[in-house]
This record gives C-alpha cells, structure tokens and sequence, in this order.
C-alpha cells in the first residue's frame, strides 16, 4: 500500500512553527520502524495544511501527536490481514480561536479498546498526557466515527487567547 503524504515546503510564520513538518517527521519516523517489522502499515493520509501555525509548545505537541499516532495504527492494524485495509488519516483545520489536529483511524470503536488503548470517552490514559495538555492549554476529544473507528481531536488555543485567559 502507498501512504499518501505530500511534501511541500517547511516554513516558521510569525506566529511560531507550523503543524506540517512535525506530523511529517512523525510519519517518517513511523514509517521507518514499521519497515524493519515486516508488518504492513495501515494506510496513512495526511492532509494538514503546511500554513497551519502550532500554537503552544511544538515539543510538547509531536510528544503527544506521536503517542496517539502510534496507538491509532496499532488499533487500525490490529493484525497483518486487517493492516492491508486500514487507515489512518491525520487532518488539521485552523480557526481564528485555535488549531484542531484529528487523527481518525478504522480501528474498533473506543469501548472496544481496552487491550489497544486505556482511553475513554473524554479522558485521556495517562495523567502525564493530562499534564502536557494543561501546559498547552488544550483539549482532546474522542468520537466513534460512524464509519467505524475513533478520531481523537486535539484542540490548541491560539496563544494570543492563551495570553489573554492568563
């Protein structure tokens, strides 16, 4: 299968980083450890504009993104058979309050995930992964799609608001 990710250009805008180049290096780095696994990767899409500016912390943001990548693929995958139809897409939309970054995969619903996944709906596994999301201000959301799967949305306020809220 062909994962499906364009390539243009990295830039800094004003504002900070954009989201582009950090969901391309974690794609890349995905890409390459599965490699060694012989086991197929799930078709990955990526449509992120290479505008999108990355308010708050870009560390903190790829730690995150990275986590929740990883366990999209492991859920859409499941096993070698599953892997050569799943998918895994990874969208952001900028609005004029925030950045909304969504990774949706065609893996089983979130009830159904125990053994891939601790999450459940509206809360996240881990307190150090509730501690990075209160450093940057955001919010995470988890939805069934009604296709199949779960999309976990990560909603970053632009940090002017941030600076205002403070």
């Amino acid at each position: 299968m062909r994962n499906t990710i364009p390539t243009p250009h990295a830039r800094r805008d004003a504002e900070g980083p954009t989201l582009y180049p950090v969901v391309q290096e974690l794609v890349g780095s995905l890409q390459r450890r599965h490699a060694d696994t012989g086991v197929p990767l799930p078709q990955l899409t990526v449509d992120v504009s290479p505008g999108h500016v990355l308010p708050g912390d870009a560390e903190i943001v790829k730690s995150l993104l990275e986590q929740w990548l990883a366990e999209a693929v492991r859920a859409a995958a499941g096993n070698a058979a599953m892997a050569r139809s799943a998918e895994v897409v990874i969208t952001s939309v900028q609005y004029a309050d925030r950045l909304e970054v969504e990774i949706a995969d065609t893996g089983p619903a979130v009830a159904q995930r125990r053994g891939t996944s601790e999450a459940v709906a509206g809360r996240l596994r881990t307190a150090a992964e509730q501690t990075l999301l209160d450093r940057l201000q955001a919010a995470v959301r988890l939805d069934d799609c009604p296709e199949g799967g779960v999309a976990l949305t990560l909603c970053l306020p632009r940090q002017s608001l941030r600076r205002a809220a403070a």
